[in-house]
């Protein structure tokens, strides 16, 4: 009578163990399932558009008024020069008929001197002011630049804006440090004209200055 009894509890413990098995192996696939359900989701589709900033700033309005009164002033300055110039050559044509050795000529020979150290300096000045004066203008066009293309990318869908440098010709002919440079400096390789927003920065920063409303 105890041997059909022993027999009992044996399958009952293999039953248990199967039950225990199948539980971990249940518990496993759920988390397995579970883990493929919650995969994090593919990435958005990113809008991404170019600018071409030299072709902006040639069709800026603002840039032809500000670089024509550059261009004033930089006139002004030269005439400056000019007059200095003229004075050099009265002076020149003074020593001319003067005779050398002189005090008379020593005197006139200093003030050529003087004249000609003038006009150099001068001359570096004026080059070194309207350098400047264009560097200025210049960063202030590109901080407006940056604020249209912001304005113009928010407004059509944009996310990101690249600076279209593929009409950069890459060199003939250069050395191989040139070249890799040249190569390697290339951000954008292909745009179709569709994503390029150019054109719609322009309209926006030259109606806005004929309005005067971003000055």
């Amino acid at each position: 009578m105890s041997a059909p009894i022993a027999v009992q509890i044996r399958i009952s413990r293999v039953a248990a163990l199967m039950v225990m098995v199948s539980v971990v192996v249940g518990a496993v696939a759920w988390r397995a399932t579970a883990s493929e359900r919650y995969v994090r989701p593919p990435a958005t589709p990113t809008a991404v558009a170019v600018v071409n900033l030299p072709i902006i700033l040639e069709g800026l309005e603002e840039r032809l008024v500000r670089q024509g009164s550059l261009d004033d002033s930089g006139k002004a300055r030269q005439a400056q020069l000019d007059a200095l110039s003229g004075r050099i050559k009265v002076v020149e044509e003074d020593l001319k008929v003067l005779k050398a050795g002189t005090a008379e000529y020593r005197e006139k020979l200093i003030e050529l001197r003087e004249l000609q150290v003038s006009l150099e300096a001068r001359f570096k000045l004026l080059n070194q002011v309207l350098s400047f004066e264009r560097g200025a203008v210049l960063r202030e066009l590109y901080f407006k630049i940056n604020d249209a293309v912001k304005r113009v990318a928010e407004r059509d869908g944009y996310d990101v804006v690249l600076l279209n440098d593929e009409g950069f010709q890459i060199p003939e002919e250069a050395g191989q440090d040139d070249m890799n440079r040249a190569v390697l400096s290339r951000s954008v390789l292909y745009t179709h004209e569709s994503v390029d927003i150019s054109a719609a920065v322009v309209r926006l920063m030259n109606n806005e200055f004929q309005s005067g409303r971003r000055p």
